[in-house]
């Protein structure tokens, strides 16, 4: 069998804490679906479900919602579309008010193609990845908590081109959202008159072979690396990057967890690559929800980890759902919830605020640059 690492580690030990924590009899169910297992399990599926279990675990500790417990499921789709419709008709069945961060744009292509959600009158409150085929045309049922991967690009193109880079490559995963992403960075390039130098696609799998996609990025000698990635293969190919001796700058959206990139290639191959972010920085010393997220992960999260900011992009998802809770009443229906979320209009949640309306379901568009610094230190 192999070895756990210490984020799977922290992922057990927050089941086992949680079977404490989240009785079966608890008033409000929520079940977040996602990857517990398979490619992105650990930096994706497991950090989100912990970040969300901390924020659970502090409002049932303050009372609950409007003195209800609340209750969490964890439901391991194996990163497997099928699997993904299968439990959320599931859920739907049970009687689940909500889910929170699912994880696959294959996964959730195929909810939205086959208007699941639609059928089941059951909210969804973020969704990873923010790739733009989801997010349009709006889903009534689907709310987008961090800014999309639109925005994210946009804010690697704006930098990048201003600061003289005219010779971006973009290495991209061969799913749906590394295409999503090739096109409209190539878009956001042509609008400032720049063709990217090299379009190179990479398949999935456990031992990507990125020999290919490096000879090619030597040959087109761009100035700049855009990496559009899940956060395990990120950190292969950063590795691989380097091991060939390329130097050229890299950046690469938020889904290239820093510590994830750092455990898979190495601290000092991973220094000095630029993520974008999606939420603040969970460091912040001034940011009333940070101080309040590092104060609860403290408390509630296994002492052997740190938090990161996926555990906070979670935990921030939570308290947007928490609120919407309140103010669905002491009696929440799917339907009162849906509304309660529609109303929910330049909400400050201790500093990120949120913007919802009936037709509009994206909630921030908050972006900002870190650089992966010594010990894998995100700099902002």
């Amino acid at each position: 069998m192999k070895k756990m690492n210490h984020v799977q580690r922290a992922w057990w030990s927050a089941l086992a804490l949680s079977a404490i924590a989240f009785p079966c009899h608890a008033e409000l169910m929520l079940a977040h679906i996602a990857p517990m297992s398979g490619p992105v399990a650990a930096a994706d599926g497991q950090a989100y479900n912990l970040g969300i279990r901390v924020a659970l675990e502090a409002a049932n500790a303050r009372g609950g919602v409007l003195g209800q417990k609340i209750a969490l499921k964890t439901l391991d789709d194996q990163y497997k579309p099928d699997r993904t419709v299968e439990l959320i008709n599931k859920e739907a069945a049970a009687g689940t008010l909500a889910l929170l961060l699912p994880v696959g744009s294959a996964s959730m292509t195929k909810v939205l193609k086959e208007k699941v959600l639609e059928s089941v009158k059951m909210p969804i409150v973020g969704v990873i990845p923010g790739a733009e085929p989801l997010r349009t045309p709006m889903n009534p049922y689907l709310y987008h908590i961090r800014a999309g991967d639109l925005d994210q690009y946009r804010r690697i193109v704006e930098h990048t081109t201003t600061v003289g880079m005219k010779r971006p490559a973009v290495v991209y995963a061969d799913i749906p959202f590394g295409k999503a992403g090739m096109a409209a960075v190539e878009s956001l390039l042509k609008d400032r008159g720049v063709t990217p130098a090299a379009g190179l696609p990479f398949t999935l799998g456990p031992n990507i072979d990125f020999r290919g996609v490096i000879d090619r990025l030597r040959q087109a000698a761009p100035d700049v690396v855009v990496l559009i990635s899940p956060p395990e293969p990120a950190g292969a190919f950063v590795r691989e990057y380097h091991s060939a001796g390329l130097g050229m700058p890299i950046m690469t959206l938020s889904y290239g967890a820093a510590e994830t990139m750092c455990a898979v290639a190495g601290m000092d191959k991973v220094k000095g690559v630029s993520v974008v972010q999606v939420v603040p920085n969970s460091n912040s010393p001034t940011l009333p929800i940070s101080r309040r997220f590092r104060d609860d992960f403290k408390k509630y999260a296994p002492p052997d980890i740190a938090p990161t900011q996926n555990h906070f992009e979670a935990y921030i998802t939570t308290q947007v759902l928490l609120e919407a809770l309140k103010r669905a009443g002491s009696a929440p229906t799917r339907e009162k919830l849906v509304r309660a979320l529609d109303g929910m209009k330049e909400v400050d949640i201790g500093g990120f605020e949120v913007d919802f309306s009936p037709m509009r379901h994206t909630g921030s568009r908050f972006t900002d640059i870190s650089i992966v610094s010594n010990s894998c230190k995100l700099v902002f």
